[in-house]
C-alpha cells in the first residue's frame, strides 16, 4: 500500500533568548509534523470513529451468529408442609448460518419427589427451506464490514488531509518570507537609485530627493508590515504544532535580519507518484460506484417473492403428540399448513390446520418495486461510467500538473545557479569596492528568492503525492 511517509526537514523554533533578540533553535519538521497531526481535532474524531466502528462490527457479527438463550421460566414455591416447587426452565438455540433454524426446548419439572421425573417436554425446530434469510444476513454483515472499511479509510484520509494542511501553512510561510525578500529587493533598488539622485548634487529640499527618499520609507514600512505578517504566520503554525508560544509575546525582527536564514535547507526530495501505478479499480469515486452496485444488487436479490419454512414439534404431557407445518409466502399470498398426530392410541385423533391471507396490493406495488429496481441499477451504472471519465480526467489533469511541477523545478534551480553565480561575483566587486552594498543585496536576494522557489518546489511535490493518495482508497 502506498502511503504518504513523513518527511525530515530542518525549521526554525522562534523564541526570546532576552530582550527583543530573535533566536532560533532546530527542531525536525517530523516532530512539528506529528504534532501537527496530534493536535488536529478531525484526525482524533476519525480515530474515535473507527473505534465506534469496531464495536458496531463486533456488535453485528454477534447478532448474525450463534445464539442460546436460557430461562427458568416462573419457579414457584409451596409452604404447605411438604415446601414443594415447580419451574419451567426453557433453552432456545438460533442458527442463523444454519438457514436460519431455530430450535427450543422446554420442560416442566414438578417439585414433588414422587414426580420428579419430566411432567411436560416439548421440543420443536423450525427451518428455512427456501428464503433469503441468509443472504440479508451477509448483507448485513457486508454493510457493518463496509462502515468499518470507511472509517478506516476516512481516518487515513484525514491523516493525509492534515498533513497536505501542514505543508501548505509551511509553504505559506515561506512564501511570507518571499515576499519580504521581494520587498528587501525593491528596497536596495530604490536605495541604488536614491544614491544616484544625491551624486547628481540634487539638494535635500527638491522633489526629486524628497519623492527618492520617500519611497525608501515606503518600502521599510511595507517590509516591517510583511515581517509583522510572518511572525503571526510563525506563532499560529507552531501553536497548530503543539508548540508553546507563550515565549511569542510582542516579539519583534528587525529589517537588517537575513531571513534566508529562516529557509529549511533539508527538505527531501521526493519522487511524485505516477497515476498510472495506481490501481483504477481503487480510484475512489469508482470503487464507491462499484461497491453501491454490489450491495443494492445482493439486496435487490433478496426480495424475494417466495419463502418457505418447515418446522416440526414433538410433546410429551398427559397427550404425547407430534406437530408438523410449513409457512409460505408466494407474492401477497401467505399460506400456512399444519398437522398434529397423537402418538398414543387412546389420545385424540389427528387433525389438520390450514389458513391462507390474500393482499393484492402486495402484487401491484412487487410490480412496482421491479420496475424501481430496474431504473436503479440503470443509475448505478451510469454513476460507475461517470466515475470512470472522472478517473480519466484526473489522469490528464494531474499528469499536466506533474509536467508543470516539474517545469518549475527545472526553471527554479537553472535561475538560482544563474543568480548565485551573480551573487558570488558582485560580493567580489562589492568588497573590492566595485559595486555598493545595495547592488550586492540585490543579487543576493534574487538568489534568495530563487533558492526559496526551490524549497516551495520540493513542498509543492509532496502536496501532489498527497493529493494523488487522497484520490484512491488504500
Amino acid at each position: 500500500m502506498k502511503f504518504t511517509k513523513f518527511f525530515i526537514i530542518k525549521l526554525f523554533l522562534l523564541f526570546f533568548c532576552g530582550g527583543n533578540i530573535f533566536c532560533f533553535t532546530p527542531v525536525a519538521t517530523s516532530n512539528l509534523l506529528l504534532g501537527y497531526i496530534e493536535n488536529d481535532s478531525s484526525v482524533k474524531e476519525s480515530a474515535l470513529a473507527v473505534q465506534k466502528a469496531q464495536l458496531s462490527l463486533d456488535s453485528e457479527k454477534i447478532n448474525n451468529g450463534f445464539d442460546i438463550t436460557l430461562s427458568t421460566g416462573n419457579i414457584s414455591f409451596k409452604f404447605d408442609g411438604k415446601n414443594s416447587f415447580s419451574m419451567n426452565p426453557q433453552v432456545e438455540l438460533q442458527i442463523p448460518q444454519a438457514s436460519n433454524m431455530v430450535v427450543s426446548l422446554s420442560t416442566n419439572l414438578p417439585g414433588e419427589k414422587s414426580n420428579f421425573p419430566l411432567n411436560n417436554f416439548k421440543f420443536n425446530m423450525e427451518i428455512n427451506l427456501l428464503s433469503s434469510a441468509n443472504l440479508e444476513r451477509q448483507i448485513s454483515l457486508l454493510k457493518a464490514q463496509r462502515t468499518y472499511d470507511e472509517t478506516m479509510q476516512n481516518l487515513q484520509n484525514q491523516t493525509v488531509n492534515c498533513e497536505k494542511s501542514f505543508y501548505n501553512d509551511l509553504k505559506a510561510i515561506l512564501n511570507s518570507i518571499d515576499n519580504v525578500l521581494s520587498l528587501q529587493k525593491t528596497l536596495y533598488t530604490n536605495k541604488i537609485e536614491f544614491e544616484t539622485v544625491k551624486s547628481q548634487g540634487y539638494s535635500e529640499n527638491s522633489s526629486t530627493y524628497r519623492t527618492a527618499q520617500l519611497k525608501i520609507l515606503s518600502n521599510e514600512y511595507d517590509i516591517e508590515k510583511q515581517i509583522r505578517s510572518l511572525i503571526h504566520s510563525y506563532i499560529v503554525f507552531y501553536k497548530k504544532c503543539g508548540y508553546d508560544i507563550s515565549e511569542f509575546s510582542d516579539l519583534q525582527v528587525s529589517q537588517s535580519f537575513d531571513f534566508f536564514d529562516l529557509i529549511p535547507l533539508d527538505i527531501q526530495e521526493t519522487e511524485p507518484f505516477d497515476i498510472h501505478s495506481f490501481d483504477m479499480n481503487l480510484f475512489s469515486e469508482i470503487e464507491k460506484a462499484v461497491w453501491t452496485n454490489k450491495i443494492n444488487s445482493m439486496q435487490r436479490k433478496s426480495k424475494s417473492n417466495f419463502s418457505l419454512r418447515a418446522n416440526a414439534g414433538l410433546t410429551f404431557s398427559e397427550n404425547k403428540t407430534i406437530d408438523a407445518g410449513l409457512s409460505s409466502t408466494i407474492g401477497g399470498i401467505n399460506v400456512a399448513a399444519g398437522i398434529n398426530v397423537p402418538i398414543q392410541k387412546s389420545s385424540s385423533s389427528p387433525s389438520v390446520t390450514f389458513s391462507a391471507t390474500v393482499s393484492p396490493n402486495n402484487f401491484l406495488t412487487n410490480s412496482i418495486e421491479i420496475k424501481t429496481d430496474i431504473i436503479n441499477e440503470q443509475q448505478e451504472n451510469l454513476a460507475i461510467e461517470k466515475a470512470k471519465n472522472n478517473y480519466e480526467t484526473y489522469v490528464v489533469e494531474y499528469e499536466q500538473k506533474l509536467n508543470d511541477l516539474k517545469w518549475n523545478k527545472e526553471s527554479s534551480e537553472e535561475y538560482y545557479q544563474m543568480y548565485s553565480k551573480i551573487e558570488n561575483d558582485l560580493e567580489k566587486w562589492y568588497k573590492d569596492g566595485f559595486v555598493t552594498e545595495s547592488e550586492y543585496y540585490s543579487a543576493k536576494v534574487n538568489a534568495q528568492s530563487y533558492f526559496l522557489k526551490t524549497i516551495i518546489n520540493k513542498i509543492e511535490l509532496i502536496l501532489y503525492n498527497d493529493e494523488i493518495l487522497s484520490l484512491f482508497v488504500q
